[in-house]
């Protein structure tokens, strides 16, 4: 990287809340419906309730995320680790440990140290919110997430977005958290995966009011009514988390065939740890069908389902640094780019090595491209982060250096 850098804007990142913040606040009655941690013999238990939702070993993330200072200290001293070794930078000199996850102090300078100017931000526990199937209770517990998020960023909402969690099994509801959130001055409402319903008419009062409010909707892998272990034993990892895109193809597509985004054309909708170099073929497919099928199309749209993704679709890319390609089918306006910290499978503290390999692999993009894609689309996205003068101050220093 230069010296002087574009802004960059991760678009998907996460923030921890208090162990008891649904146990402790969800009303008696509701109490069969919290969500909570139980961790023992190894293995940390995700739950709504009684009922177990997740399990994870405790120390599935070492091999990303460090251990302690002590013992990031007693690995850079072993020399049996050199300069020689190909996995020296990450295994022996570079301190990988997550400071700031539950800590704003120790965040802001994780941010620093990574290059990232700005993040949006899930939640950890609250990624289990549609796991809670009652209706009063899943908006009773999105309330309590958003009121506590809401005042948790506060203090550094110049660099943390806060991302507005919305009860979905229930329109009227939906729409009540929406309009109560928007008020508070969210930047962004995150809905569920997996409801197969996104061609129903009924969402066009949410995303007209988003529209409205310029408040994007966005959808975060693994959040919804959805098996996050579709198949088991041999290749099920690999499988499991490679398909996740599959459920951002599966929304994109109701969205667009049932005719929701075309009736709210300023509607914008974002999606986080799906990659993006698959949005190019999705609309051209989509074309294909929309134009090859055409006797059995309903409704009939009023731009073709490429162009909706144009004006509408966006997606975060990480790792997938190809994905930068995806512009000369889609437009540069639907790429941005996320971090995922502090999970494991993110780019911290690596990030701006990531950076510098989107820009050494795509040459034949120019540098506006990158500062659109690092954090111009994001500002453009969360109007009411306020972040757009910073890209634009950024932007002319580049252009001066």
């Amino acid at each position: 990287m230069t010296a002087v850098r574009p802004f960059v804007f991760s678009c998907d990142a996460h923030v921890a809340e208090p162990g008891d913040l649904f146990t402790k606040n969800l009303p008696a009655d509701m109490q069969q419906h919290a969500i909570h941690v139980e961790s023992g013999d190894g293995i940390r238990i995700t739950m709504v309730g009684e009922q177990v939702i997740f399990k994870m070993e405790t120390d599935f993330t070492l091999h990303k995320t460090g251990q302690t200072a002590a013992q990031f200290a007693e690995r850079a001293a072993d020399r049996s680790c050199t300069d020689a070794s190909e996995n020296f930078v990450s295994d022996c000199a570079v301190d990988t440990t997550r400071r700031g996850a539950r800590h704003l102090d120790l965040r802001l300078a994780d941010m620093d140290r990574d290059g990232i100017d700005a993040e949006l931000v899930f939640p950890s526990l609250g990624l289990m919110l549609p796991r809670i199937a009652d209706p009063a209770a899943q908006a009773k517990a999105c309330q309590i997430y958003n009121d506590w998020v809401w005042e948790y960023c506060q203090p550094v909402l110049d660099r943390l977005v806060p991302v507005a969690m919305i009860p979905c099994v229930d329109f009227d509801l939906a729409l009540a958290e929406c309009q109560r959130t928007a008020e508070m001055g969210f930047a962004a409402f995150c809905l569920w995966e997996g409801l197969n319903n996104y061609n129903d008419p009924r969402w066009d009062a949410i995303f007209a009011l988003a529209a409205a409010n310029d408040i994007p909707l966005v959808f975060h892998t693994g959040i919804g009514n959805i098996n996050i272990r579709a198949m088991r034993g041999p290749g099920g990892a690999l499988y499991n988390y490679t398909r996740q895109m599959n459920d951002a193809v599966d929304v994109i597509t109701q969205l667009v065939a049932g005719g929701v985004l075309d009736r709210n054309p300023s509607t914008h909708i974002l999606f986080a740890e799906h990659s993006a170099g698959w949005l190019w073929g999705l609309a051209e497919r989509m074309d294909e069908v929309y134009q090859g099928h055409a006797p059995s199309i309903n409704p009939k749209l009023s731009r073709l389902p490429s162009q909706i993704v144009r004006d509408q679709v966006h997606c975060a890319l990480q790792n997938d640094t190809g994905s930068v390609a995806t512009r000369r089918g889609v437009g540069v306006e639907a790429l941005l780019f996320a971090t995922d910290y502090p999970h494991s499978e993110g780019t911290f503290p690596f990030s701006m090595d990531v950076v510098d390999r989107m820009m050494a692999e795509h040459p034949d993009a120019t540098m506006d491209d990158f500062v659109a894609i690092l954090g111009g689309n994001a500002a453009t996205l969360f109007k009411r982060a306020n972040l757009q003068g910073k890209v634009d101050a950024r932007a002319a220093q580049l252009q001066n250096a």
